[in-house]
């Protein structure tokens, strides 16, 4: 009964195209038929027909993922070495970075023209604390107390006003606005708060009062107060001065990032004062800012026109986007190429997984290597151990206490595997990442919000 089973199963098996048996049996000079050392049919108990026929199924699972594997590696090895291509041009990119850095600070609008600063006057002019206006007695009256700040909400209420841009929305929430302290006011010697108190105490009216409190809170980093301060100057300035208040007002804008609120108030200034090159230099800023570049160069031009104060700074501006529009679209490049690998690299994570799973089955069943018959006929296998990579330990012998050195050999598969790494792929991502994220973070300056790639 046996035998009359047995026999179509091992007629299946033999005649069978998957199993594809010569490639793991060997005709030696002798005539006979011997496994060759390789196989993954070499197994632990060459009886165990159910076990042989399971490590095709391995077989066949292992060389399909070795095979995507491979493809993988091939697409991988291609993308990193573009990548690695852009990384090394870095070095060219980079050095003009010394001469030409643009912070933050460096773009964002400020008086240091003292020409312009005359438009408004000392604060210890008489012209700007003079009470013109005789009902102001009634406002100031209110004050029962010395004010050591200029205060402005307490020496003019307003309540909302369209003249003051409180339809805007940057000027609507006013009092959540945040700026750092614009320092080179200092040296308009406007920081004098008892000065400024008095003089709105005593002229509550006067736009150049309200005018110069806004730059005492924009010196101080105080947002919400430079704000109400500027409000009021727009609504209490004369049409042939209210381009002034407007510039403070719409700089206010521009350094809490209210850009596009901005750009409206400097458009206003501009059109009630377009020969002011402050005016020009603060839209051009903004529209830098906003990563519109041809009306921005088109303001900074305007402003070179009517004053050669600021060609130096117009100069640097242009130099630095040259110099940092290189460098950005390579840092975008790599980024880009780093984040095309990160798909296959995860596939290639799975695969591993895959591959060690069936490994572990494939090689559960095998005889170990060094266990296996040799065929002193043919040299390549006489040879075959002295070839392999070692994996030795040491242990001591029970009976004589003397260390023993124990060796085991890793299998072709195994040896193959060794060049699927999944992990040296994942530490050059991380250090590409690394790289290109140091870049971005301390090199780029204010060009990491500016679209300059795109000029």
């Amino acid at each position: 009964m046996l035998r009359k089973h047995l026999l179509p199963s091992l007629i299946l098996l033999f005649t069978s195209a998957v199993v594809e048996p010569s490639t793991h049996w060997l005709l030696n000079a002798d005539g006979l038929i011997i496994p060759q050392l390789t196989s993954p049919f070499y197994l632990r108990r060459s009886y165990d027909l159910i076990a042989f026929l399971n490590q095709n199924v391995y077989k066949q699972k292992i060389d399909v993922v070795i095979g995507e594997l491979l493809a993988i590696k091939s697409n991988l090895t291609q993308k990193m070495n573009n990548l690695d291509q852009y990384t090394n041009e870095l070095t060219d990119k980079i050095s003009c970075i010394p001469d030409y850095y643009l912070g933050e600070a460096d773009i964002l609008s400020t008086i240091v023209n003292p020409g312009y600063v005359t438009r408004i006057g000392k604060l210890t002019d008489k012209s700007i604390v003079a009470n013109d206006d005789h009902s102001s007695l009634s406002i100031s009256g209110r004050t029962s107390k010395q004010i050591e700040v200029p205060t402005c909400s307490e020496f003019y209420p307003m309540d909302v006003s369209v003249a003051a841009f409180d339809h805007l929305k940057g000027v609507h929430n006013r009092s959540k606005l945040k700026m750092a302290p614009e320092e080179v006011l200092m040296g308009l010697q406007y920081n004098i708060p008892q000065l400024l108190a008095d003089g709105l105490r005593w002229n509550p009216f006067s736009w150049k009062m309200h005018t110069i409190a806004s730059y005492y809170w924009r010196l101080k980093g105080n947002a919400p107060e430079a704000m109400e301060c500027a409000r009021r100057a727009v609504t209490l300035a004369p049409r042939e001065s209210k381009d002034i208040a407007l510039l403070s007002l719409g700089t206010i804008l521009q350094r809490t990032q209210q850009l596009n609120d901005s750009l409206i108030v400097l458009h206003a200034a501009v059109d009630h004062e377009a020969n002011e090159p402050e005016n020009q230099l603060a839209l051009g800023n903004t529209y830098m800012l906003l990563s519109e570049f041809n009306r921005s160069f088109e303001a900074y031009r305007v402003t070179e026109s009517l004053s050669s104060i600021y060609s130096k700074q117009i100069d640097y501006i242009k130099k630095s986007i040259t110099c940092f529009k290189v460098l950005k679209i390579n840092l975008l490049t790599m980024e880009k190429l780093l984040k095309d690998i990160i798909p296959g690299l995860e596939r290639y994570g799975t695969l591993q997984n895959e591959f060690d799973e069936y490994h572990e089955k494939l090689d559960r069943e095998q005889a170990p290597l060094k266990s296996r018959v040799f065929d002193e006929s043919y040299s390549n296998q006489i040879d075959f151990l002295i070839q392999r990579s070692q994996i030795c330990t040491t242990r001591m012998a029970k009976d004589r206490g003397e260390p023993i050195l124990s060796c085991d050999f890793i299998s072709d598969v195994q040896m193959l595997m060794e060049d699927f790494a999944v992990e040296i792929l994942n530490n050059y991502v991380d250090l590409k990442q690394e790289l290109i994220n140091t870049y971005k973070i301390n090199s780029l300056g204010i060009y990491k919000n500016i679209f300059v790639e795109h000029l």
